[in-house]
């Protein structure tokens, strides 16, 4: 089971309470809403009632099948435009890490492919 983490956000409204809401809002049962993130109906519970923060991972999931943002979820307010040079996913992110985690040489040969593919998109768009 998931260890509760401290909330850093508005007192009073948990991120069980936000999810909660957004499930609600959009009409789904803890049972259908658990099984279009792959948790059991009480997963979802213990989330709710809990207030304990999913792992970012889920959070990704929970806000896309919620039609809502993840910021929305653990409270914080939404930034207008996303940063250019952050990635919005929590899967680019951890294959970033893997990339640095590389050996120098190898992690050289992935960015000269990145650089290459990315320098066919540009040119292709150009034409």
């Amino acid at each position: 089971m998931p260890r509760p983490r401290k909330n850093s956000v508005k007192q009073g409204e948990s991120i069980g309470d936000r999810i909660r809401k957004a499930r609600l809002t959009k009409g789904l049962t803890q049972t259908e809403l658990g099984k279009r993130v792959g948790l059991s109906q009480g997963m979802v519970t213990y989330y709710e009632v809990r207030g304990v923060s999913p792992s970012p991972e889920l959070l990704v999931k929970l806000a896309r099948v919620l039609d809502v943002t993840v910021e929305d979820l653990v409270g914080q307010k939404s930034r207008t435009k996303p940063s250019d040079d952050t990635p919005d996913s929590v899967q680019l992110w951890r294959r970033l890490k893997k990339i640095q985690a590389l050996p120098p040489q190898d992690r050289k040969s992935v960015l000269r492919m990145i650089d290459a593919l990315a320098e066919k998109t540009q040119k292709r768009k150009a034409s």
